[in-house]
């Protein structure tokens, strides 16, 4: 694989502050999906993501959290757009 094939992956402001306030072990789990995620050498990462229904984002699911995610092809970036536990994920409030 070379470099311009790397994808790379980035908190949106919104879904960093959702992140910062789970637990060391959590984060580990989500950050380490989300290597996995851009780093695969066989998979694209649309091909980790599930559409999500009238809506932008697809989601990427880990434990029991969901990350809201936006692919970027043109600068190949998965930019996380959320971070909720799933029976808070689909609702529409904050």
């Amino acid at each position: 694989m070379t470099s311009e094939e790397n994808w790379d992956w980035i908190f949106s402001p919104r879904a960093e502050d959702q992140f910062a306030q789970l637990d060391s072990r959590t984060q580990d789990r989500i950050i380490s999906k989300l290597d996995d995620v851009v780093s695969s050498e066989w998979r694209e990462p649309s091909d980790f993501l599930d559409p999500l229904s009238n809506s932008p984002f697809q989601k990427l699911r880990v434990g029991d959290y969901r990350l809201g995610c936006r692919l970027r092809r043109e600068d190949r970036v998965v930019r996380i757009e959320s971070v909720r536990k799933r029976e808070g994920a689909y609702s529409g409030d904050d």
